[in-house]
């Protein structure tokens, strides 16, 4: 921790020379305007750093908070709710797939001391259709707990963050492939129990994108295992890192990363190159306080996650 913090002082005394020498690329112009957030009928819900999950094919936002699933339409605007059976157990995550089918990730905390995780597979209203459990698993993920679930082209992925370990499986839940992150990543034994995943999320090309706030970097993992990419400076300047977070990337290719520090979403283009960060701590409409994911969705809007009750913002981002 001592030898991060001294990074990160040293690389902030160097901000000024940064900026001079990076400068905004000529010709990449991105626009950010706050749009929303999002509401009920009573006004703007004070959520408070809940999971965003988008599913484009039918333009709706889903948001889980303390295991109630709260679903959206394309103006912001919540119009349904499940999860108070207790058959769906403690949610934590979901992900939809093509014929609209809603997948939960979802622990049972009835034995404290031996706590077991599954995959439930509802109907859009919640109805449980089939409830499995992730099988197969080799002995060194026999210890895997994950706490986030996406859905892509038939298979399932789940991440534990605090583990830095992936595991895929097919729509039955059976074990396919996993990837240690961390040994991709060539983080020493002894720096792993202090090393996490802040943000996690997948590209369109199956990309994994996550972040490790002990080292101020985002990385790019591909389908095969390969550190394809990694970007990120320490400090407190413009297109720095200081404690970084959610991340994901957009359609005109540009990433999308989250320093929850200055409370800003910084954007890079498919090159890396900072282009612009918005947002800010305040409590205007569209300053954000210590934000954490985000997620794309259709029209170039993004969702951003925060504390102190502000809610989820939603922006558009656009660029040329």
């Amino acid at each position: 921790m001592r030898a991060a913090t001294t990074k990160y002082l040293t690389a902030s005394l160097a901000a000024f020379l940064f900026l001079a020498s990076s400068p905004v690329q000529a010709g990449a112009e991105v626009k950010s305007t706050f749009l929303y957030s999002l509401a009920n009928f009573h006004g703007k819900l004070p959520y408070n750093e809940v999971r965003v999950r988008v599913d484009r094919a039918r333009d709706e936002v889903y948001v889980v908070e303390r295991g109630i699933v709260r679903v959206f339409n394309e103006n912001g605007m919540e119009f349904f709710w499940f999860g108070d059976n207790p058959e769906l157990g403690s949610i934590y995550d979901l992900a939809v797939d093509e014929k609209g089918d809603v997948s939960l990730l979802s622990f049972d905390f009835t034995h404290p001391e031996d706590p077991r995780y599954f995959l439930i597979r509802c109907n859009y209203r919640g109805d449980v259709k089939e409830k499995l459990t992730v099988t197969g698993l080799p002995p060194e993920f026999s210890r895997f707990f994950p706490n986030y679930m996406f859905y892509r082209d038939g298979k399932f992925l789940f991440l534990s963050s605090s583990r830095m370990q992936v595991v895929v499986t097919g729509r039955n839940g059976v074990f396919q492939k996993g990837y240690d992150l961390a040994n991709i990543l060539d983080i020493p034994e002894k720096d792993r129990p202090n090393t996490e995943i802040f943000g996690f999320n997948l590209d369109g090309d199956g990309n994994m994108l996550f972040t490790v706030p002990v080292y101020f970097t985002a990385y790019v993992v591909s389908p095969d295992g390969k550190m394809t990419a990694s970007f990120g400076k320490a400090g407190s300047a413009p297109g720095m890192f200081g404690i970084v977070s959610g991340i994901a990337k957009d359609d005109q290719g540009n990433y999308l990363v989250v320093e929850r520090l200055r409370s800003v979403v910084m954007v890079f283009d498919k090159e890396f190159r900072f282009l612009k960060e918005f947002g800010y701590r305040g409590g205007k409409p569209g300053n954000l306080v210590r934000p954490s994911e985000v997620a794309v969705g259709n029209a170039g809007k993004l969702f951003v996650t925060q504390v102190r009750n502000r809610g989820v913002s939603v922006f558009s981002v656009t660029s040329n």
